[in-house]
């Protein structure tokens, strides 16, 4: 797969768009097929060494997630493949700036249907 990563801290120089293995999901996980992911300052603070969360490296950044379960753990209820969700990932592991991100299954919402959220003029639903 793809990952957005940095092998060391440093500014947005860091950053390297490569080939990095795909995640498979352990007990509890659920694999995401990403369909969006955010960058956030703290995304920016811990690829620029500010905050004091250790991470191993290469690290891939984006905690906010949205996308389609395609893969489960074992023991996961509650959720399925093929189902829509949102999500937060820890900041100590792995983050959604790759094709697919695992995560416990805890950390996953239904996504709602783009039709239930009002649409502003001007523009279309994606989803």
């Amino acid at each position: 797969m793809k990952a957005v990563r940095f092998h060391e801290t440093g500014g947005p120089e860091v950053l390297r768009y490569e080939d990095a293995d795909q995640p498979i999901p352990g007990a509890g996980e659920v694999r995401i097929r990403v369909a969006g992911s955010a960058y956030n300052p703290a995304d920016g603070g811990l690829r620029g060494g500010f905050l004091p969360i250790p991470v191993t490296l290469p690290h891939v950044p984006g905690y906010d997630v949205s996308g389609t379960i395609d893969a489960l753990g074992d023991g996961v209820d509650g959720l399925g493949v093929g189902e829509n969700v949102v999500g937060f990932i820890p900041m100590d592991a792995d983050g959604s700036a790759a094709q697919y991100v695992v995560a416990r299954r805890t950390r996953w919402s239904r996504r709602r249907p783009a039709s239930r959220w009002p649409t502003p003029p001007g523009c279309r639903p994606s989803g």
